[in-house]
């Protein structure tokens, strides 16, 4: 196991499409990260390229000069992701956590982090390049914006599908989101599935709880990220 804790990293890049990272993660072997500051420039303070597990635990995260604060990668299948107590301050270019793709039957968990960026950032952004099973687990959040005015992008959660223009469906259907005590502003939704190609769409959900109810989606109609009904027996 690697471990990292009480590190600062202030990696320093032209501006926040330069390819310049915190900290990279490479290989199989798990890596916990405790007690660190990210406030470098840059495209990510973290670039997780690791099929082992990763931690990262009560740090922060100065995210005004980075665009993804945590980016996973298209080459490798990431394995299971714990964000627990983390800090995301700054409107970030992009969105604060993104997974490109996961290993099947992975569990990927967000809790107890509070983030503060503009109406333009989602918080997580999912993709599902390799079409694994996946779990996300996200208990016990707060975020907020700082800056912008909500419009369609709006989102806590946004699927992207940037492979199907070019004939490649990315399977959202296969992952499971169980959200638990979620705070977060009345404007935007909770989440919205977004294909290149298409924009914005109406199907390919995958499966949503929100503490414990499931959330229903009509394919063909956007969902009203307010009302959560029960799934009919």
């Amino acid at each position: 196991m690697l471990k990292f804790e009480n590190c600062i990293f202030s990696a320093a890049g032209a501006n926040k499409t330069a390819k310049v990272y915190g900290l990279t993660i490479n290989g199989a072997e798990d890596v916990v990260i405790k007690n660190c500051d990210f406030n470098g420039t840059g495209y990510a303070a973290i670039l997780n390229k690791g099929t082992g597990t990763l931690t990262v635990e009560n740090s922060e995260f100065e995210c005004g000069n980075i665009k993804n604060p945590i980016e996973g990668s298209q080459s490798e299948a990431n394995g299971n992701v714990t964000i627990d107590g983390c800090n995301f301050t700054g409107v970030p270019g992009n969105n604060f956590i993104n997974f490109y793709q996961v290993a099947d039957d992975s569990v990927h968990t967000i809790k107890n982090c509070k983030f503060a960026g503009s109406t333009f950032n989602n918080v997580i952004r999912l993709s599902n390049k390799n079409n694994a099973e996946a779990t996300f687990n996200i208990s016990d959040c707060t975020y907020k914006f700082v800056s912008g005015t909500a419009n369609e992008w709006t989102g806590f959660i946004l699927c992207q599908d940037y492979t199907n223009a070019s004939g490649t469906k990315q399977d959202f259907s296969k992952y499971h989101i169980n959200i638990d005590n979620l705070t977060r502003p009345e404007e935007g939704s909770l989440l919205y599935v977004y294909e290149d190609g298409q924009g914005i769409i109406t199907t390919n959900y995958p499966a949503v709880t929100i503490d414990g109810t499931p959330l229903v989606f009509t394919v063909g109609i956007a969902p009203d990220p307010m009302v959560v009904e029960e799934e009919e027996e």
